[in-house]
């Protein structure tokens, strides 16, 4: 732009990169919108049971445990739900639903050894009360079982 005033210069440069900005401001305000959406659409997602609006505490197609028993989930290094109320006698199913080894430590003793991927323990509370779980490798890890 050799011999233009600099109010030309000034024009042709605005008008050169205006398509790129425009396409990187609707793009990043594309991203902003789609980050504000999702969180609220995935809201609606997954089921109710525990306090904390996760699972039911009840099995569901679960490979190896009954359909509708007493289910605490190992996976994203935390028992799931995190709280469970079962009858007295009720057989209470632990799965290791990831690939990090866990426990199923039952006021302080361990009573499951240690669970690999996909592995079920079964525990049958003997006697009704308020039973801490949790994981001798995960300290992380804790749910509450109450046995009526």
């Amino acid at each position: 732009m050799r011999g233009s005033s600099p109010d030309q210069k000034l024009r042709a440069s605005s008008s050169v990169g205006g398509d790129n900005m425009r396409t990187a401001v609707v793009f990043r305000a594309s991203v902003l919108l789609f980050g504000l959406a999702l969180p609220a659409a995935m809201a609606g997602c997954g089921g109710g049971g525990d306090d904390s609006g996760g699972p039911t505490g009840r099995a569901t197609n679960e490979p190896g445990i009954p359909d509708g028993a007493a289910f605490i989930d190992q996976n994203g290094l935390k028992f799931s739900p995190s709280t469970l109320s079962v009858a007295a006698g009720e057989v209470v199913y632990f799965k290791n639903s990831e690939t990090t080894v866990h426990t199923v430590t039952v006021n302080g003793k361990n009573e499951s050894g240690t669970m690999k991927n996909d592995q079920v323990f079964q525990f049958t509370p003997p006697a009704p009360g308020e039973y801490k779980i949790t994981c001798d490798f995960h300290a992380q890890m804790k749910s509450t079982l109450t046995v009526k």
